[in-house]
């Protein structure tokens, strides 16, 4: 491993939580870059395994390795914020514990920072794999480095066509002692709150590349937020990131002015999601809290027309069997797009199976 003594230029926040063997690949990720000035720091949150004892070998071997183990589990945001609160180095990157950088995520990057030392956020795309590595969702098409000015990639970060996954990003110290810390009362959407308030702040610039890995198992937040039923806290999350980025008075009047319109959303389609991916799951409990949920966030009527689909489904033999059908197909047609984006970008995940 490289020893670099060069001060660390980048801080890597790695917060963990009981996953020492994925912790340990994550923090290669870092070790491995093809730029070296890096410090990686890992909080543990209590874990009370072998976590510790994983990060002891690490640190023995590469000195910029950095271990702070809480004494009772703190949550995963404000592990996170610990984190953030301890920079000192000029840039600093966010990885959960079970994801991994691509190896030339900080040399690319800082490329795009050297090029336009204005933008304080440096985002990259990134691509998601399942638990056997294989490609589940493609990297956004960044075909040239572009900058955008604070506010003017709000709407493409939303919508998905200018990256905006935190892992994928780069951020300058400047973003933490502006904005300051992660809102831990936005919910498990906090992430998506702390980069839409820098991305209406600052200006940033996209980097053509692959940045990080997101690896999606079946019981973790970033897998099954979306499909946690839908329920009355959920608006009130919302407004706190909303209205984080509309009393900013020093992002610009536009972006505060169109955030609302371009990121609140539309609960009755969630929620109607939600409940035919619970039903197709065999789960009409799930299917009857979302429908609840959405009543209380104050839509009657399209919650009591999911309320008759869960019960139609409860009650049918009939509707069940052909909403399996449905959901076969779907799989079918699914599965067959995964296989095609493996093929085209599974060679992008190879270096992982060498961590």
């Amino acid at each position: 491993m490289n020893n670099s003594k060069a001060e660390p230029f980048i801080t890597a926040i790695i917060p963990t939580y009981r996953r020492p063997k994925l912790l340990r690949r994550a923090v290669l990720s870092v070790l491995n870059q093809t730029y070296p000035h890096v410090r990686v720091c890992v909080y543990d949150n209590a874990s009370g395994d072998e976590t510790e004892e994983v990060v002891a070998e690490l640190m023995q071997k590469d000195s910029r390795v950095k271990y702070h183990r809480h004494s009772e589990n703190i949550g995963s945001y404000n592990n996170f914020n610990y984190g953030l609160q301890e920079v000192e180095t000029t840039f600093f990157s966010l990885l959960s514990d079970d994801d991994v950088f691509v190896p030339e995520f900080f040399e690319k990057a800082l490329e795009g920072s050297k090029q336009y030392p204005e933008a304080m956020l440096v985002c990259m795309p990134t691509m998601a794999v399942n638990s056997d590595l294989r490609v589940i969702s493609g990297p956004h098409e960044v075909n040239y480095m572009k900058l955008h000015s604070a506010g003017e990639a709000l709407t493409g970060v939303i919508n998905g066509s200018i990256p905006g996954k935190w892992s994928g990003i780069l951020f300058r110290k400047e973003v933490r002692d502006s904005i300051g810390l992660i809102d831990v009362q936005s919910g498990p959407f906090a992430d998506a709150g702390y980069v839409m308030h820098a991305v209406a702040r600052f200006p940033i610039v996209a980097v053509p590349g692959i940045a990080a890995v997101y690896v999606i198992y079946q019981n973790t937040t970033s897998a099954t937020v979306q499909f946690t039923p839908i329920g009355e806290t959920w608006p009130g999350w919302w407004e706190r990131m909303i209205g984080a980025i509309e009393k900013d008075e020093t992002a610009p009047a536009f972006a505060r002015s169109k955030i609302r319109g371009l990121a609140y959303p539309d609960f009755r389609r969630m929620a109607s999601r939600q409940v035919f991916y619970f039903l197709g799951e065999k789960r009409s409990d799930l299917a009857g809290q979302a429908a609840a949920g959405l009543k209380k966030c104050g839509h009657s009527v399209i919650a009591n027309l999911l309320k008759a689909a869960v019960w139609s489904y409860d009650n049918s033999a009939a509707i069940r069997k052909l909403l399996a059908i449905a959901v076969g197909v779907k799989r079918e047609s699914t599965q067959k797009r995964r296989d095609m984006l493996h093929m085209k970008y599974g060679h992008l995940v190879e270096f992982m199976k060498e961590l």
